[in-house]
């Protein structure tokens, strides 16, 4: 297994554990962060400021269920690692629940760069934004 593919594995496994002080050991200061689609939660984050502030809002209008409950595989193309992932939330009666591509850069052995993809990115919006002011 690759270093980059070792690090991003240990960020996964960081969020599963709620260990917060790691995951951000593992990110560079000036980490940019792409979320995709046109919903409340879309948009780039630059910074770990911005980014945890981002992250803290999906475990806030989820109530807490927001999680990432599968990584079917990670491989890496030099410094890009890819990561095949299943992530889930619900709030009320509304749940979410879809597949979703995570692509990170490493630089320096930090997680320097993220894009998001999501299986069905209307739905991912539709969720975010009936649960955000609720």
């Amino acid at each position: 297994m690759s270093k980059n593919v070792t690090i991003v594995q240990s960020y996964f496994n960081a969020v599963a554990k709620g260990d917060f002080d790691t995951v951000g050991s593992l990110f560079a200061d000036d980490v940019i962060w792409h979320q995709p689609g046109n919903g409340v939660q879309s948009g780039t984050y630059n910074g770990k400021a911005e980014l945890f502030a981002h992250l803290g809002n999906f475990m806030k209008w989820s109530d807490g269920t927001f999680a990432i409950d599968e990584i079917e595989y990670t491989t890496d193309n030099g410094n890009l690692v890819a990561a095949s992932i299943h992530f889930k939330a619900e709030k009320g009666d509304k749940k979410l629940s879809m597949k979703g591509i995570d692509l990170l850069r490493i630089e320096d052995d930090k997680i320097k760069e993220v894009w998001l993809f999501s299986e069905r990115i209307e739905d991912e919006d539709d969720f975010w934004n009936s649960v955000a002011n609720t």
